[in-house]
């Protein structure tokens, strides 16, 4: 007999797991799963309560720090795996029971199996904590770990009632007049959500360790990384089609007739995603550029395919700007061919002063300054002479903008206490009014 024929329906199948469910036996070892799984969390909850009492200093975490500490380390190991060892005791203690009763126990071996897996999966993720950033494990805890070990859980699980190779085979509809099977819509929809986070994944690890060894600017690295996502986003796109055995000439008929739709309806969102493209491929701008659009100056912090993120340096705010808007707008960089920033500050004084002694002291102070270049050299310039004074301009250097403020107001309180140690005196402002009386 064909395959084919063989091969249950959906209904039958999931009437197949509910009788499973409903016998005897397998309710007896699954309330004795959920009573030990509950009582081990119990007993968990109640451990940590306990050790942050006994040891409040031990047993604190840190969640916004960029690493763990080894204490904070030994806490998070404690915290992850306290549950899992109870449940694998009391686990093993109901195996114990039901064989001292002669009853069926293979429920309970596979639980025990799956909390061994758990054991493991929660002494991997805590290590993940002490040698990477929190936020990065994290969200890729949620991401890509935890749905892994879900799906693995629930395909073991189901495995119990039936055959996964049949049911994958089950088509509950026909697509472009192919059979799509519950397997093809699988693979169709986990397939493409693991490969975006996989990439994703190896793409952060990659610019982590070329950041680390400071092997290429980093810009530049972030927008290359961008491109090959995309692409190879888009190849995994076609892969996964093709693999699930979606008819490409239909895909392409319709999306050629959605094309027009899309052309108008989504005028702006088509726009920006060409202007993205544009962008990447030009490098005109890269995450670290430090840029002046709309008014605000701001750093690049991500160059997105439809939008861009920048931080405004003026209140650490993130603002996301849509890509048209670097082509429609004009926008001033200051990091497009070096990061070289000339900055300026206009100084006056007194006409009784020499100002070959007045340039000598603003080069020494420019000089002096830490954060100013030695190359470009700082200059001095005599501007103008104004009503009471001589206007001199103290031109310097800076790699960084972010640091323009603060050099600027550290170069004035320098300029006034040498001006007060040498006794010069700014200039203000005099007006002699001259009072004729009548006579």
């Amino acid at each position: 007999m064909p395959i084919e024929e063989r091969l249950p329906t959906l209904i039958e199948a999931v009437v197949k797991q509910f009788l499973f469910l409903g016998r005897s036996e397998v309710q007896s070892q699954l309330l004795a799963i959920a009573l030990s799984l509950s009582l081990s969390w119990l007993l968990s909850k109640c451990l940590w309560h306990w050790l942050i009492r006994t040891f409040p200093q031990a047993t604190v975490i840190i969640w916004e720090d960029a690493r763990f500490s080894s204490r904070q380390y030994l806490a998070v190991l404690l915290q992850h795996l306290d549950f899992s060892v109870l449940s694998l005791i009391a686990l093993n203690l109901s195996l114990e029971l039901f064989r001292t009763q002669d009853c069926k126990r293979g429920l309970l071996n596979v639980a025990i199996g799956l909390m061994w897996v758990y054991l493991g999966y929660r002494f991997c993720l805590a290590s993940l904590y002490a040698v990477f950033p929190l936020a990065s494990v994290r969200r890729y805890h949620y991401r890509l770990f935890a749905p892994l070990f879900i799906l693995y859980v629930l395909g073991t699980i189901s495995n119990l009632a039936n055959n996964l190779e049949l049911i994958a085979q089950i088509s509950p509809f026909k697509l472009f007049n192919s059979p799509f099977t519950l397997g093809s819509i699988f693979s169709l929809i986990a397939g493409l959500y693991f490969w975006v986070v996989i990439v994703i994944f190896l793409e952060d690890i990659f610019l982590k360790i070329l950041e680390t060894k400071n092997k290429l600017e980093t810009g530049a690295t972030q927008a290359a990384f961008l491109l090959i996502r995309y692409f190879l986003i888009a190849l995994g796109i076609i892969l996964i089609l093709g693999y699930v055995g979606v008819n490409g000439t239909a895909v392409a008929a319709i999306t050629g007739g959605l094309s027009v739709g899309i052309g108008f309806g989504l005028q702006q969102v088509v726009s920006n995603f060409v202007s993205g493209i544009l962008l990447l491929f030009e490098g005109v701008l890269r995450p670290g550029d430090i840029i002046d659009v709309e008014g605000q100056t701001s750093e690049v912090t991500k160059l997105g395919i439809r939008a861009t993120t920048v931080r405004i340096l003026k209140n650490n705010s993130e603002k996301i700007i849509p890509n048209q808007t670097f082509f429609t707008k004009d926008v001033t960089t200051y990091t497009s061919s070096d990061r070289l920033v000339q900055c300026s500050i206009k100084v006056g004084v007194g006409y009784e002063y020499d100002v070959h002694q007045i340039t000598t002291l603003f080069l020494q102070i420019a000089n002096e300054h830490p954060r100013i270049l030695k190359k470009p050299a700082p200059l001095v310039f005599l501007l103008d002479f104004g009503d009471a004074h001589f206007n001199f301009e103290l031109k310097f250097w800076l790699n960084d903008i972010n640091l323009q403020t603060e050099v600027i107001s550290d170069l004035n309180y320098t300029i006034l206490e040498n001006f007060t140690k040498s006794l010069i005196e700014a200039p203000f402002f005099q007006r002699e009014i001259h009072i004729r009386t009548g006579g």
